[in-house]
Parts: C-alpha cells; sequence; structure tokens
C-alpha cells in the first residue's frame, strides 16, 4: 500500500543521505516494548541502585528507525541500536508479553561472517568486518570480527580445565600454556553450534540480581532464558591481548551469534565479564 512505499522511499533517502529515518528523537527509546527490555536489567543500573556492566547500555545509540526485512509488514522493521546491541520487532502482531517480542540480531554472525540478512532467508554478502570485538577502538593488534571467520567450525571437542587458546588478529591460534595460571576453563557443551561454553560466560549467562520488572525493584534472573542475549556460541573461548583504556590487558573472549562476551581477570566484581559494544560495532559497519 501507499503507506509501505513511502516507507521503503524514506528509508532509501534516509541512506543515501547518511542518517536513519527517525520516529523517535535520538536518545529516546523508541517503542514502548524497547523500554520495557531495557528497564528490567539497565534501569537499576542507571539509577545507581546496582553496580554491574550494562546489558544494553545507558541510552539508545541511535534513534529507532525502519530497516528492510522481508517477513516483516511492508518489508520494514522496526530497530533501534543500542551500545551492546539491536532491538528489533519483526511480527508486531505477535504475543507482546512474550520475551521474544523484543529479539535482539544476530550481529555478531553477520559482523564474522559478512552476510547481511535481510529475512529470514534472505541474505547479502559483504566483507568480514575489521572491527575490534573488545579494547580501544584504535588498537592495531586486537582481534577483529574478521579475525574468527575461519574458526566458527573450529572446536575444542571436549571440556577444559585451562583454556590456553590464543587469537592473534591475523586469525591465528596458538596455545600458550601460561593462560592455564588463570583457572578458567569451559562449562556447558552446546549442541546446536557444537562449541564449549567458557565458565565465567555461562555464569554471567545464568547471574541473577536486582531487575526492574512491573514498576518496582527485585531480585531475579537477569535473563529469563540464558541464551536471550547472547544466543548460541559460534566461536570457542580464546585469549588475547587486547587494549583497554592504552593498557594491554589479558582477556578471554568468545562470540555467541548475538554478543562477543569478555572476561578481564582484575575487574571489580559486577564488571568481570561484559558484553562488547556490538551496537556500535555492527551500526559503523552497516551504515559508515
Amino acid at each position: 500500500d501507499r503507506d509501505n512505499v513511502d516507507r521503503r522511499w524514506d528509508w532509501v533517502q534516509s541512506i543515501l543521505s547518511g542518517e536513519p529515518d527517525c520516529i523517535s528523537a535520538p536518545g529516546d527509546i523508541g517503542h514502548d516494548a524497547f523500554e520495557r527490555t531495557w528497564q528490567r536489567t539497565d534501569k537499576p543500573v542507571l539509577d545507581g541502585q546496582i553496580a554491574r556492566t550494562w546489558m544494553w547500555g545507558p541510552t539508545p545509540h541511535t534513534c529507532a528507525f525502519y530497516e528492510p526485512y522481508v517477513e516483516s509488514p511492508g518489508g520494514m522493521r522496526l530497530v533501534q541500536y543500542f551500545d551492546k546491541s539491536r532491538m528489533e520487532i519483526t511480527h508486531p502482531d505477535a504475543d507482546s508479553d512474550s520475551i521474544w517480542y523484543v529479539t535482539n540480531g544476530l550481529l555478531v554472525v553477520e559482523l564474522i561472517s559478512g552476510r547481511r540478512q535481510m529475512g529470514d532467508n534472505t541474505f547479502e554478502q559483504f566483507e568480514p568486518a575489521e572491527v575490534n570485538v573488545a579494547g580501544d577502538a584504535d588498537d592495531p593488534t586486537g582481534p577483529t570480527y574478521a579475525s574468527f571467520k575461519d574458526l566458527l567450525d573450529v572446536t575444542a571437542g571436549m571440556q577444559l580445565d585451562a583454556i590456553r587458546s590464543v587469537i592473534h588478529r591475523d586469525g591465528s591460534v596458538t596455545v600458550e600454556d601460561s593462560y592455564a595460571d588463570f583457572g578458567i576453563g569451559t562449562a556447558i557443551f552446546v549442541e546446536e553450534t557444537q562449541h564449549w561454553i567458557a565458565t565465567p560466560f555461562w555464569n554471567f549467562m545464568n547471574s541473577s540480581g536486582l531487575v526492574y520488572e512491573d514498576g518496582e525493584l527485585t531480585s531475579a534472573p537477569l535473563f529469563v532464558n540464558p541464551y536471550y542475549a547472547t544466543g548460541y556460541p559460534i566461536t570457542d573461548p580464546y585469549w588475547a591481548t587486547v587494549k583497554v583504556a592504552g593498557t594491554p590487558r589479558a582477556v578471554l573472549t568468545q562470540c555467541f551469534e548475538r554478543r562477543c562476551l569478555t572476561y578481564t581477570p582484575g575487574n571489580p566484581p559486577g564488571f568481570a565479564t561484559e558484553a562488547g559494544n556490538v551496537g556500535q560495532h555492527y551500526y559503523t559497519w552497516r551504515y559508515s
């Protein structure tokens, strides 16, 4: 219909101009369901009720706008980018009470493979993202998403008491026994993708804490489903040397479908395990 034609044309014009066709003011959360999803974990952090890593980010990274998606009404779905992810409403007529009414995209899959998903079975091929997975954006030696492109089908095949594999920027992997001193192993094997999840990441995905639900603070699991925010693992966990605030640090990283998680020994409680800024990274890759 005419509205859908106008919406598609507005989107084309916005991309040509380098700016999304906003339906919300920059910095404002653009849909009640997006706000409800954000509030659950990040409102207590913003309000100073608890000190822990952001699950989405303090404010949206962009306004809310429409991106093409074949199966959505009119071929367009509502999205909004946050530091840590992208929120999406693909099927607005679905059950709005379901945790899956708002999804966060398989951004890491796209960044590593270069296959941009435009529908359930519709893809466009681009180059994998030469964007740092973690740490400082100007780090010249840390791994990028492209560093993992040949490791998606590589797996240790067994549970590890201590992870020793180290990934380098060129995608090569070495085994360095010194990393065994951290005593970080793997916890659970995921049949769907044939990868083991590192213990701190599995603990994070199943952690509980202060959340905001139904207008009040309560203690509950941070994720109703442990895979909601991350998706399944698509790589094994690897150590890397990453520059953080200008200082090289040993960081354990593992990429999942939706986010790459990092574990940094020595970080304070609540911040040892964090999600990378994949929402920022993907937006830069797609629109810059």
